[in-house]
């Protein structure tokens, strides 16, 4: 649909036009005034519960939390892995000095510089597994904002957070029918997640990687 506007007699009026050659509507317009409002109301009735809010945010805490312990665990695993590594290759220095063979003497620096390569793969993912996250309110703060009243955000002046509702909020363009409104029928992740948990579905959440939703509003 595309934006135009009407003169009349004492003003200008704002209508929206199909300008779909395939669809049976082509040609015919909406006001300006109803299609915003009932994409008004498509987004305040997105808005959830607030007892469905606090179990979808208490439910993904405990997954942020349980993704911390892992780390530290993944850590302790890896730094054991590094000591075996290092009793491997000192053991195999050994065997350099007490041999006179050059080719098993290559044959052990070959092997050596294996584990050396190992050795500082895992070294790495240490490192990195000893990054000190921020903790779940930080990081995640503006995305639950938004899942909490994305219409509030609707509202900002700023053309960036319209644009950044209409991405976090619906998997693909939105369709309109002139007689029948706004059909939605797949919502973004974040809607299906809260959809799917007043539904009952549990497990989706599980499966659901946790990664903020926004960087900023």
């Amino acid at each position: 649909m595309t934006s135009c506007w009407s003169t009349g007699r004492n003003k200008r009026y704002a209508y929206y036009l199909c300008q779909t050659r395939e669809c049976a509507e082509y040609g015919k317009s909406v006001r300006k005034e109803k299609i915003e409002e009932e994409f008004d109301n498509l987004l305040l009735n997105l808005r959830p519960s607030q007892n469905l809010f606090y179990m979808a945010l208490d439910m993904f805490r405990d997954l942020w939390n349980d993704r911390l312990n892992k780390r530290k665990l993944n850590a302790s695993f890896m730094g054991q892995e590094v000591q075996k590594l290092e009793l491997s290759i000192a053991k195999l220095l050994d065997r350099i000095v007490e041999t006179d063979s050059p080719n098993i003497i290559v044959a052990y620096e070959n092997r050596i510089r294996e584990l050396e390569n190992r050795k500082a793969e895992l070294n790495e993912k240490i490192r990195t597994c000893g990054t000190v996250l921020p903790d779940f309110d930080e990081t995640f703060r503006t995305a639950f904002s938004f899942l909490s009243n994305p219409h509030k955000i609707w509202c900002s002046e700023r053309l960036e957070d319209k644009r950044t509702v209409l991405k976090l909020t619906f998997a693909d363009k939105l369709s309109y029918c002139r007689n029948e409104g706004f059909r939605t029928d797949q919502y973004a992740l974040p809607f299906a997640l809260l959809e799917g948990l007043e539904q009952g579905n549990y497990e989706m959440v599980g499966l659901v990687g946790l990664e903020p939703t926004t960087k900023g509003l």
